[in-house]
Order: structure tokens, then C-alpha cells, then sequence
């Protein structure tokens, strides 16, 4: 879900992760009993320690979150049209406006306890969870695949974790991703016939998961830069200029005018392949030229083997490039470190990604592929062993989300009725009380520059 959508999405009670320190500010005072504590739900806790003296990469990263990722709050409050003062306020961040997304696997889900980890983690620890196969061309079109997908969107939906799709085209001949018939075109020179199946998948799997679904983040077109068989077969042209990548694009938008469409590469944030990420550069800027172009780039950052890793400043660099090529939003859609056998490398790696891709104005989500070993492709997830322990990556991604990044902050309004603070970006559960009325509300603060005022009339 991009920075468009968020507004729309946050209007219905959405989960989000929220700090367990109360911050003072100067108009705050300790005795705010008031405002109830019973109704916001306790919060994932970490055992990350921070370095006492934060690198330059780290304090640098920190300054732009500062700029882009926070800004400044006023609750005013009046009744009767005159302000109040003394008013207990309770601010506490409900739902970023950032997303701190996971795959999430179908089948899984449905062998799973329903009171068992696997499910229940997903909510405690991410705002938008990705299908991880159920959205494949094979699996998608499986006697059973739509109504087993449909009733884990309810259960998602049910907990305040919005669903992402993907992939809708992958022309991948290794895996078996595609349905026979679609090979079966394509092997046979069925030109016309393999247009045909794939634009009606594409309008179909994107249509059909809109509206009534809500499944409107969709990962359009994947890995075209080492599959591309069938734009080949489509049309005389290179695999970043084929004319049938746009024309995809504008099935999309037609099927899905309010969705989200991102293209998504992998080795652009790891590894040194500069020509690789000169030949996705490309693909980006044919797209961006198009009638319906992409809304984001994504980066799959998967770290496979040892040499795979890349500095925060290397990173920041490649995040640049890609920010400059147009009005896109960036996304990492697949993070994950297999390659670095150390737990605690790991788990470090993990930390500086994260930050310096949250740090990254034009950013705007970061998805870990999965988070329990035991479903992993890999065997290998960021943040939990086979035996559901939690791993040094988990405490990393819980001190950067739910607590760095996170605002909860308790005060008094001033004589003229208003508090006013520093907040992250996203959607608050906002209580207010002042003798005899207690007011609860959700409201969004979205803007890092100048002052977002939240008015509660009593």
C-alpha cells in the first residue's frame, strides 16, 4: 500500500504496533490516570542494545527519519466553542503509515492451530502480509485456490493486516508457477493464443481481488530483467522495451483504476552487478513512460550468499538512483539474509537495511519473505527459529518499529486547550479527558511538514 492509499485504508481500525515507554513532553505530567490503558492491546517487547555511540551511517539515517518520517502534532481541545485546559490526552500510534510487511503462506495458515504462533504473530508484528504462492498463475487458478485464499483474507482483514498480491506476471520457466496451457501456446507458436491467456490472467487475478477483497498492492511484473520467454515470443523487442510489459500495465489500471502496481528485479540492493542494475534502470524508465506507469519500484533483497551484502551507504546511493527516474515510491519486497550463517550478522544486517531503507524519503514499505524458519523457503527467516525462539533479527526489527519509530506520549493541554508534540507518521488512537467526559477517536497525522492539528470537542 503506497503513501496514496494510506488515508483511505486507515479509515477502517487497522492494527499497527505501538510503543510500551511513555514519552514525557514539556506539557506533560505523570498523574493523566484519566485516559484508560485497559483498551490499548500490549506490544511485541525487544532485547536489541543499541550502540552507545551510533555510527555516522546511523546518526545520518536518524536525521532524515526525523525529516520524513515524523512531524508535529497539536490536540486542541474545547467545549462549547472555549478551550480546555488540564485535559488529559493520550496519544498512541495505532497503524504507520509506512508498511512493515511479511509473506504469509496459505496452506500454512490453514494447517496452523488458530491460536497458534504462526498466525498469530503476523498481526502482533506487520500492517500488510503477501501472499507467498497463492497468487502464482498455477496455484491461482487450483480447483480450491479461490475460495482458500478468500478465507484467509478475512482472517487478515479481521486483524488489521492489509493483503498484498503477487506475482501476477513471472514468466519463470524454472518453477512451476504457470499453468500447462500457458506453456503449452507458447511451446507451440500460439502467439495470439498466449496473448490472450495472459491478458485475461492479469485482468482477471487483479479485477476479481479488488472491491468486495480489498487486495489492491499488487507485484505486476516480476523478474523480467532473467525471464522474459514470453515477451520474447510477443514481440521484436528487447526484455526492458517490450511493448507488452505497458500494455499489462494498462490492463491493470483499467481492471484496478486504485491500485497499487509495482515492477520488482532482484540484485539491484545486493550484490555488485552494475550492469544489472543499469538494465533495470532501464526497464523502470520504459514503464514510467508508459499510459499507465508502475506506482512503485521493488527490490527483492534476498542475501544468498556471503558476498551478497552491501553497506548502508551503497544502499542509500542505489535507493537514490532509482527515486530520481520519476514520481515512484520504492519498496524492498523481499528481504531476507540466508547467505549470512552468523544469527547475530544477521540480525545486524537486518537492523541497517531497515533503517536506511525507512530512512529513504521516497521508500514506502520494506517486506521481510517470511519470518518463522520452518516456512521459509530457506529454511532461514529473519525472525524466529524452527522452535518459534526469537532470533537477534527479531530484536532488531522490534527495537526499530515498536520503539524507535513509534510514538506514545501522555500530557495536559496548556491554558490555551492544546498539546502539542512530536509524532510518527500514521494513524492514532487519540483519548481525551476532562471531568465529567472521556473522548476516544482515531485520527491521522500523515504530514512531516508543518503542523497537524487534531480538534475534540467535548
Amino acid at each position: 500500500m503506497d503513501r496514496r492509499h494510506f488515508l483511505a485504508a486507515a479509515l477502517a481500525p487497522l492494527a499497527g504496533c505501538a510503543n510500551v515507554d511513555d514519552a514525557e513532553t514539556s506539557t506533560s505530567r505523570t498523574d493523566t490516570t484519566a485516559v484508560d490503558d485497559s483498551a490499548f492491546e500490549p506490544v511485541p517487547e525487544g532485547d536489541w542494545e543499541r550502540a552507545d555511540a551510533p555510527p555516522e551511517w546511523e546518526r545520518a539515517a536518524d536525521r532524515r527519519i526525523d525529516r520524513h518520517r515524523r512531524g508535529d502534532v497539536t490536540v486542541a481541545v474545547s467545549r462549547d466553542g472555549d478551550p480546555v485546559p488540564d485535559a488529559d490526552v493520550r496519544l498512541r500510534l495505532r497503524r504507520h503509515a509506512y508498511d512493515f510487511s511479511t509473506a504469509y503462506n496459505v496452506a500454512r495458515h490453514w494447517s496452523s492451530d488458530p491460536d497458534g504462533p504462526y498466525r498469530r504473530w503476523v498481526s502482533r508484528l506487520f500492517n500488510e502480509a503477501v501472499f507467498e504462492n497463492a497468487y502464482k498463475w498455477r496455484q491461482w487458478t487450483a480447483p480450491d485456490g479461490h475460495q482458500r485464499t478468500h478465507g484467509v483474507i478475512t482472517f487478515l482483514r479481521a486483524n488489521d493486516v492489509a493483503v498484498a498480491g503477487a506475482p501476477v506476471v513471472w514468466q519463470n520457466h524454472e518453477k512451476d508457477v504457470l499453468p500447462d496451457e500457458v506453456w503449452s501456446a507458447y511451446e507451440n507458436g500460439d502467439i495470439d493464443r498466449l496473448r490472450e491467456l495472459i491478458d485475461d490472467h492479469v485482468r482477471t487475478l487483479v479485477g476479481h481481488n479488488a472491491g468486495d477483497h480489498g487486495v489492491e498492492d499488487w507485484v505486476l511484473l516480476n523478474e523480467q530483467l532473467g525471464f522474459h520467454d514470453f515477451t520474447d515470443a510477443l514481440a521484436d523487442a528487447p526484455p526492458t522495451r517490450s511493448p507488452p510489459l505497458r500494455h499489462w500495465f494498462d490492463i491493470a489500471r483499467d481492471a484496478a483504476p486504485d491500485a497499487t502496481l509495482a515492477v520488482n528485479d532482484y540484485d539491484i540492493l545486493t550484490l555488485d552487478r552494475p550492469e544489472h542494475r543499469d538494465r533495470y534502470a532501464d526497464l523502470v524508465t520504459y514503464l514510467l513512460g508508459g499510459a499507465a506507469p508502475p506506482d512503485e519500484v521493488a527490490f527483492q533483497s534476498h542475501v544468498t550468499t556471503p558476498d551478497g551484502s552491501i553497506g548502508p551507504a551503497e544502499q542509500y546511493a542505489r535507493l537514490d538512483r532509482f527515486a530520481g527516474l520519476g514520481d515512484i515510491d520504492l519498496v524492498v519486497s523481499e528481504f531476507d539474509t540466508p547467505g549470512i550463517a552468523d544469527e547475530t550478522a544477521a540480525g545486524d544486517y537486518l537492523y541497517r537495511t531497515l533503517k536506511t531503507v525507512y530512512s529513504h524519503p521516497a521508500s514506502a514499505g520494506f517486506r521481510l519473505w517470511g519470518y518463522w524458519d520452518d516456512q521459509h523457503w530457506r529454511g532461514d527467516a529473519p525472525l524466529f527459529r524452527a522452535d518459534w525462539s526469537k532470533k537477534p533479527g527479531y530484536h532488531a526489527y522490534v527495537d526499530l518499529v515498536f520503539d524507535q519509530w513509534f510514538t506514545d506520549v501522555r500530557g495536559t493541554t496548556d491554558a490555551t486547550g492544546e498539546f502539542s508534540t512530536t509524532a510518527d507518521l500514521g494513524r492514532y488512537d487519540l483519548r481525551v479527558a476532562a471531568d465529567p467526559e472521556t473522548v476516544s477517536d482515531v485520527r491521522a497525522m500523515t504530514d512531516p511538514d508543518g503542523e497537524t492539528r487534531l480538534r475534540v470537542e467535548l
